[in-house]
């Protein structure tokens, strides 16, 4: 079984991203002491505070639980798998720029993701027409 490394990724991850204990506490509704024991492993947060957690640093619970973001500088550095699967059933691999624009796209109100689709298609045409 691979190790564990939980805690010491929860405070790799925190330092990345600048964010203070306080913060991320706040973002996982938890008190800033009990998060401060995760990071000390005097405490195993419960599933939701780890699916919490891989949602604020865009990473898989997979990778919080068993990556090793020790030499990581930069949170451009960071590997992050995603995928997505199409109509028909086919999976389609998404590299951590791609998933962050298509969650972004998800956020935004139903008429501007019709702009953007819209906008994706013009752009299509023209590089077609640009080849032709």
């Amino acid at each position: 079984m691979p190790e564990i490394k939980l805690a010491a990724n929860m405070r790799c991850l925190r330092e990345i991203y600048g964010y203070t204990q306080e913060y991320v506490s706040k973002q996982i509704s938890s008190a800033r002491q009990t998060y401060s024991n995760y990071e000390r492993e005097e405490a195993t947060p419960a599933l939701p505070v780890l699916i919490a957690l891989s949602e604020l640093y865009h990473v898989t619970t997979d990778q919080l639980l068993f990556g090793d973001f020790s030499k990581v500088q930069t949170t451009d550095d960071i590997i992050r798998e995603h995928a997505a699967v199409t109509p028909e059933s086919s999976l389609i691999r998404l590299d951590g720029p791609s998933a962050k624009m298509l969650m972004d796209y998800k956020r935004f109100p139903v008429e501007i993701q019709r702009e953007i689709r819209e906008f994706v298609r013009f752009k299509k045409y023209l590089l077609s027409r640009e080849n032709q």
